[in-house]
């Protein structure tokens, strides 16, 4: 199956992004401790449904001479660690300021969210953002499903043995994209 491409509209994201200007969405959220209930159980809990979200375990890979837009590969390196990250502080508007005033790497999956399990009313708090190029209102919507259930006694893990898809070579990215190119080119000849 071959890679998707990136809309040129999310490309327009990427394009514009700079140092003083992210284009990421964020989101917070604070919620009431529940006992046993720390950074690493939520980790776990997110982990356990990243499988529902394949986007959130792909990364944006360029095609050669950039003749079309990137395509969204499975990160052969993916490590949740590096997206789900427990925020030291007490104070939640600290830790909102720092994530969101913070880019995201371009070479992993364009997203983090950011636990807050020891602030200082007892609650626990989450920053999360993930680059608009990959979310949209309903992928916004995506994600809280991983985060929360509909009811108390949620259903188990679903992390059943992921293995990322080869990444596409160079020459078969760049074969594709001219391909594209070409059926673009015809529908707007046709059209």
């Amino acid at each position: 199956m071959a890679p998707r491409r990136l809309s040129a509209f999310d490309r327009s994201f990427l394009d514009i992004e700079s140092r003083n200007a992210h284009m990421h969405v964020g989101w917070v959220a604070r919620f009431a401790r529940a006992d046993g209930v720390d950074f690493e159980v939520i980790r776990d809990h997110i982990v356990g449904r990243l499988p529902r979200a394949p986007r959130y375990r792909q990364r944006l890979v360029a095609v050669p001479l950039e003749v079309h837009d990137p395509v969204w590969i499975d990160d052969d390196r993916f490590d949740p660690s590096h997206h789900i990250r427990r925020a030291p502080g007490t104070d939640f508007g600290s830790v909102m300021r720092a994530v969101l005033s913070e880019p995201l790497a371009r070479d992993r999956p364009l997203w983090e969210l950011h636990i807050a399990d020891e602030l200082a009313d007892g609650s626990i708090g989450m920053v999360g953002k993930a680059h608009h190029c990959m979310v949209d209102g309903m992928a916004a919507v995506e994600l809280v499903s991983l985060l929360l259930d509909e009811v108390p006694a949620p259903a188990g893990a679903d992390e059943a043995g992921w293995a990322p898809r080869r990444r596409p070579s160079r020459r078969s990215r760049l074969a594709e994209a001219v391909v594209d190119r070409t059926r673009e080119s015809v529908a707007l000849m046709e059209g």
